[in-house]
């Protein structure tokens, strides 16, 4: 901005006055307007999202037509249907169907008082990031972190598409977590959209498959191994804002007549990744379950899974910690 811009801004802030009342929904979607009219487009742009309160416009209207046994396992599904599609696309992603990219709505809770449900929602579908700011001092470390990730942003748009490539070889699903995912072709193609992808960052997904059993016709030699997917990288550069499109190696499995003691040897890595998804989910059957009362049964489901995972391979081995689940 020029100095004069600048000062301009001042004081657009500097008028903006108070009436009462939070309405978050009508927000953002002023954001989403801003930058979707934008002349000058930047690489990396998202909406950044304050507040120190709950939507008194929308989600009073939401809470009036709900039993209070549903007010909180459902709250954030029915707020985020308010909100517009391009902070929060449908997550049932097609194979075939056209890229969308999400705007990112990274949210800052200040206080006791601001709506933690809604905040964790609406950064989550769009693929922002949450920040609770107790402290007047926690400001400024929690926006360096904002800004130094938003200026980190090395792919756009990114998505990773997934084939099968022999007879037999079926996707089940893919659990992907906040990240949108499809299936198309029968179990023949999965589909992740991940967004956008920071320096350094990571990514790691679980892909179920079918696969059949190995069989030879009398006179044929047994097939040492199976081809079970090809793998598609495709993303927006964000210097030359050019499509990329890179293509993994071919994944195969040994099909070997006996196992041998190596074979029988469970990877830690996947081990430890599925034991991650595992939890997850029972902490949120445990959630719902004490939502609604059954105190004893989400203590249960909590013992349960603490039990599993320390017996499990990766845990065994150090990589796992069932520390933290505690049905207290």
């Amino acid at each position: 901005m020029s100095e004069g811009r600048r000062e301009d801004a001042v004081l657009a802030i500097n008028s903006l006055v108070s009436s009462g009342g939070t309405n978050i929904v009508e927000g953002l979607k002023k954001g989403v307007r801003v930058l979707e009219e934008r002349r000058e487009r930047n690489p990396v742009a998202s909406i950044i999202l304050l507040s120190d309160g709950r939507d008194t416009f929308n989600s009073e209207s939401i809470n009036r037509h709900r039993s209070p046994q549903n007010q909180n396992s459902r709250q954030a599904v029915e707020y985020l249907n308010l909100l517009p599609v391009s902070i929060c696309g449908s997550k049932n992603v097609g194979g075939n169907e056209a890229r969308l990219p999400t705007i990112p709505v990274h949210t800052f809770g200040f206080g006791s008082d601001h709506d933690s449900t809604a905040m964790h929602a609406i950064s989550d579908a769009s693929g922002g990031t949450f920040s609770f700011i107790e402290s007047v001092g926690m400001v400024q470390d929690a926006f360096a972190r904002c800004i130094g990730g938003l200026l980190s942003v090395v792919a756009q748009e990114l998505q990773l598409t997934v084939r099968s490539v022999s007879p037999g070889v079926k996707i089940g699903f893919i659990p992907s977590g906040r990240y949108p995912s499809g299936m198309s072709n029968q179990g023949q193609q999965g589909l992740i959209k991940v967004g956008d992808l920071y320096a350094d960052e990571e990514k790691e997904f679980l892909v179920n498959l079918s696969i059949p059993i190995v069989s030879a016709a009398e006179g044929e030699e047994r097939p040492e191994k199976t081809s079970l997917l090809d793998i598609v990288c495709s993303y927006k550069d964000t210097v030359s804002k050019e499509m990329v499109l890179i293509e993994g190696e071919r994944v195969e499995i040994r099909r070997p007549e006996v196992l041998s003691p190596m074979d029988l040897i469970p990877s830690l890595d996947v081990d430890r990744q599925r034991n991650r998804l595992w939890v997850a989910e029972g902490i949120a059957e445990a959630q719902e379950m004490a939502e609604m009362g059954n105190l004893e049964g989400a203590q249960a489901v909590l013992s349960n899974r603490r039990a599993t995972l320390r017996s499990s391979a990766s845990a065994q081995a150090g990589m796992d910690s069932a520390a933290g689940l505690k049905p207290s």
